[in-house]
């Protein structure tokens, strides 16, 4: 689930594109101390800043909970300092930081998946690492090692980097990468989500009888007289449909009628 997202007032010419992430636009210092006192998760966004460091250096404690700071500008070394008091993280479009033009970063940011695409990141050549942020703020460290050329292929060129195509691709010169395929072996959530979303693509009869299952609330070996075995192999294709008593059986168990189960 991605966090709240909280914007200052005078930002909602900028952020107004937003589809449904905004909570609300904060209108006064005391809304902003609110939000930070009551809200435990939350993504604060913005560009100019001043009003916020003037609430940060007067009103705000050290944080609690889990919040972050999206800021839509370069932060001096100061007011980076003041905000890593009360902010969990800060992310700045800082000199060396390439990330997505701003209409792309709007409409990733009033995404349902922003938490699995990539606003921006940074190479740091001596330490031979690539350093990205996924749209809810956290980040990735990946060695140069991971991006790997299949033969043939372009090598790529850690002088030229940028995230590219709404925050699915990070792009090396002429090598890309899918952020699907980093987000895949680094985080198991990613993993889940992703195996979920192919569920709700296919399907077959499989797939369907793996939704209603699920949405019963039964486990494979939860059938009277049909094997987990045999239910895996249908939620995997091996068996197209089954047919007679195996059918019958399956819909009786899910309450269900025989021809109602692919409907789902």
């Amino acid at each position: 689930m991605n966090d709240r997202i909280l914007i200052l007032a005078e930002e909602a010419a900028l952020f107004g594109a937003l589809s449904g992430g905004v909570d609300h636009l904060l209108q006064t210092d005391d809304d902003v101390r609110a939000a930070y006192l009551k809200s435990r998760r939350c993504m604060w966004v913005s560009r100019d800043t001043t009003r916020l460091a003037l609430i940060a250096s007067k009103n705000l404690e050290p944080r609690k909970g889990h919040h972050r700071l999206l800021v839509f500008a370069a932060l001096v070394p100061a007011r980076r300092c003041l905000f890593e008091t009360v902010f969990e993280r800060v992310v700045a479009m800082d000199q060396g930081m390439s990330h997505l033009p701003t209409p792309e970063l709007v409409d990733l940011l009033g995404s349902e998946d922003r938490q699995d695409l990539l606003i921006g990141g940074a190479v740091d050549l001596e330490a031979k690492t690539v350093m990205v942020f996924r749209g809810n703020l956290e980040a990735l460290s990946v060695p140069f090692s991971w991006f790997t050329s299949p033969p043939g292929g372009p090598l790529p060129d850690f002088h030229d980097f940028e995230v590219i195509d709404g925050g699915q691709t990070i792009r090396l010169g002429k090598y890309e990468a899918a952020v699907d395929a980093l987000l895949y072996e680094r985080d198991a959530g990613f993993r889940k989500r992703s195996r979920e979303r192919a569920l709700e693509k296919d399907d077959s009869f499989g797939g369907a009888l793996k939704r209603l299952r699920l949405l019963r609330g039964m486990k494979r070996e939860d059938f009277d007289g049909i094997t987990a075995k045999e239910i895996a192999r249908i939620e995997r294709g091996d068996v197209k449909k089954p047919h007679g008593k195996t059918l019958k059986s399956l819909a009786g168990q899910l309450r269900v009628s025989p021809g109602e189960i692919e409907t789902y």
